[in-house]
């Protein structure tokens, strides 16, 4: 009878196994690589978001701005606009205009009598005006 089994030849296994282990090894080093890139990729998205957050941020506000400047254009277009602009910001007033100060009636705002101060505190203000 014929034997099947191959006859195993020493250095085609000692080859064999090196193959083997150099897949394993290039496996392992894709393997690797790939989840360095898939870090440093969630890390730049991460950073992007943040970002963006921020850009948005500073957008709305640059729009609230631009529309205060807009108001601000739209009520100097006219001379009235000019004229209440300049009043505001330097204080100026036409010839005969006078500022006007409302004062209220002591006995229509306070309703409590003052209390009495003791001869310390009066001997204290009195020395001590300030």
């Amino acid at each position: 009878m014929r034997e099947f089994k191959k006859r195993r030849n020493q250095k085609g296994e000692a080859l064999n196994l090196c193959l083997r282990v150099l897949g394993c090894l290039v496996l392992f080093g894709i393997t690797v690589l790939a989840v360095r890139a898939t870090w440093s990729m969630y890390g730049k998205l991460s950073e992007a978001s943040v970002g963006q957050e921020a850009a948005e941020a500073q957008l709305a506000a640059l729009q609230t701005q631009e529309a205060r400047v807009a108001t601000s254009v739209a009520d100097t277009s006219s001379t009235r606009g000019v004229e209440a602009q300049v009043r505001q910001r330097f204080g100026v007033a036409r010839p005969g205009e006078g500022v006007i100060q409302i004062v209220r009636d002591q006995a229509s705002t306070s309703a409590q009598t003052p209390t009495p101060k003791s001869w310390w505190v009066r001997i204290w203000h009195t020395l001590f005006v300030w």
